[in-house]
């Protein structure tokens, strides 16, 4: 009752600053000369004497664009463009791998798209997104052709979204491959761009600096006589999360209808969301903003999950009509579903996501677990009103169920 609380004038108050200090501290890879296209990039963070919180933890990415003399228009970052200078990114725990994001740029675009709220926008700035869907996209990003820019860590991997814990002594490591072409980070606007296309292709971008800026967690000592108690039982720890898992159909073939085979998976890595987006010649394009998606005119899109069917009525969209109701009604509900809210604040308006974000939503996650199957089998079958075009690629996102253990006595890190 709120009265009590008004006359309860003997209450004591609870001191809950269990963490004396919490301060970022810089990790580097081994050689600060290796960011050159396809360079494998490694860092290292080895101490396990620390309690780290990988879940807050950032990239940050220093740079400038090398513009040739003759190159026309203004350079400009795609949308989410730092996340494009790279075509692999894995975690490791104790060498154990956690997590591996293919094409970080499409893979993290279409989970955005879906998880952020427009009170997002200011701070996703940071990371070269800027989602207006207007000629000034990205336009105040650089300066001078020169940049920096930090990605959060739950930016790319579901590890660290979901998991908002501290590590206890382990060692962890993030590897990044660079990609073969920054033609996917960057495009051209303005003037002349369109006409100098091949003199554009020689734009390029040269990585000054990349670290990985990590939490280091010191606690009061009764808290940290807790966690020496955890050390001490030798006990096992679990940590569940979802993951993602980028699938491509790289050049789609010029039908109206498809079935794509996507994958076969163990029981565990259960599919709970499926997110699905077209792109048509975006690829290696400096003319065009990889952050987006293309309509294709989709008209309808099911998941066969083994002898399941999701959803189980039709999307019955029709671009040319604007008739997309059902397919946005997907796309904001997956903020509830997901992070099991009673509200949605969705990212983009009806209009934004029909012209410029087009993806499909398949909400997976209520499933029969009774069914006894060895195995997962998923497959997509979608339909378009026209022939899809020339150059289009399909991409399918997957967001399933992982559990990993990890002992911070012994170092034993195992997937289940």
């Amino acid at each position: 009752m709120m009265d009590d609380s008004y006359l309860d004038v003997t209450a004591d108050y609870v001191d809950d600053c269990k963490i004396t200090q919490m301060q970022y501290h810089s990790f580097t890879p081994y050689s600060n000369t290796s960011f050159s296209y396809n360079d494998e990039i490694r860092i290292n963070i080895q101490n396990m004497d620390s309690y780290t919180l990988p879940c807050e933890s950032f990239l940050y990415i220093e740079g400038n664009v090398q513009k040739p003399s003759d190159a026309v228009g203004d350079v400009r970052f795609s949308n989410n463009g730092l996340a494009f200078l790279f075509s692999e990114i894995r975690y490791e725990i104790n060498g154990i791998e956690i997590q591996k994001l293919k094409s970080p740029g499409v893979s993290s675009c279409l989970k955005a798209y879906c998880s952020y709220t427009p009170n997002d926008l200011n701070t996703l700035g940071n990371c070269a997104w800027d989602s207006e869907m207007d000629g000034e996209d990205n336009k105040n990003f650089m300066t001078d052709n020169v940049f920096a820019g930090c990605i959060p860590l739950k930016h790319l991997f579901g590890f660290c979204e979901d998991y908002k814990k501290i590590l206890l002594n382990c060692n962890q490591q993030l590897i990044l491959n660079r990609s073969s072409t920054d033609l996917d980070a960057i495009r051209v606007v303005g003037a002349g761009a369109t006409e100098h296309v091949e003199k554009n292709k020689k734009i390029t971008i040269e990585l000054t600096k990349v670290a990985w800026k990590m939490p280091i967690i010191k606690v009061t000592d009764k808290e940290k006589l807790k966690l020496l108690k955890v050390l001490d039982s030798r006990k096992t720890l679990s940590c569940a999360f979802r993951t993602w898992d980028l699938c491509e159909y790289p050049v789609l073939p010029r039908n109206t209808s498809h079935s794509w085979t996507i994958k076969s998976s163990s029981l565990l890595e259960k599919p709970r969301f499926i997110l699905f987006g077209l792109q048509t010649d975006r690829k290696k394009n400096i003319e065009f903003d990889a952050g987006r998606f293309d309509h294709c005119q989709l008209k309808n899109l099911k998941v066969h999950l083994n002898s399941e069917v999701f959803p189980y009525e039709d999307f019955r969209a029709d671009i040319k009509k604007n008739t997309t109701s059902l397919l946005y009604k997907a796309y904001t509900d997956f903020q509830k579903s997901y992070y099991e809210r009673d509200y949605c604040e969705p990212l983009l308006s009806k209009n934004v996501f029909q012209t410029y974000v087009p993806i499909v939503v398949v909400d997976l996650s209520h499933q029969n677990d009774n069914v006894k199957s060895s195995t997962i089998d998923l497959r997509i079958e979608f339909e378009t009103d026209t022939v899809i075009p020339e150059k289009t690629a399909a991409y399918c996102l997957i967001l399933h169920d992982q559990i990993i253990t990890y002992n911070p006595f012994s170092g034993d890190v195992r997937k289940l």
